[in-house]
């Protein structure tokens, strides 16, 4: 099996597992690592346990300069493997379902599901007029 098969189908379980609530994760402000001598932005860093392992995901932000006076953004997404230490982390390839993870995490940890039912159980339609 490819590698790139094995790690697309890794984070598509670690997708899954988000979704359905068996992995959990917590967000938080960006440790050192990622903000110090680096020109990348990093706003928030996702953190979870599985395995006995830690994963960090995190969205990012670098600015790519086409001329001296002329940049534009370019968008990343990460996501890292490490012992319980924190003190190795391994990226994961560049993976196009990273960001369906990504995506998955911020519901997942802002809490959307229940908002959303929150407000369509206070829902009341409006009576269609009977005149």
């Amino acid at each position: 099996m490819k590698e790139e098969s094995r790690t697309t189908k890794a984070i598509a379980a670690l997708l899954r597992q988000t979704q359905d609530g068996t992995l959990k994760w917590a967000a938080i402000s960006p440790p050192r690592d990622l903000t110090a001598g680096t020109a990348d932005i990093v706003e928030t860093v996702y953190l979870a346990e599985t395995e006995g392992r830690l994963l960090r995901l995190f969205p990012f932000k670098t600015k790519n300069y086409a001329e001296e006076d002329v940049w534009y953004w370019d968008e990343g997404v990460v996501l890292e493997l490490s012992d319980e230490k924190k003190m190795s982390w391994w990226r994961f390839p560049k993976q196009p379902i990273t960001w369906d993870l990504l995506e998955a995490v911020q519901f997942k940890t802002v809490g959307v599901d229940q908002f959303i039912d929150t407000i369509v159980s206070d829902y009341i339609p409006f009576e269609e007029s009977t005149e």
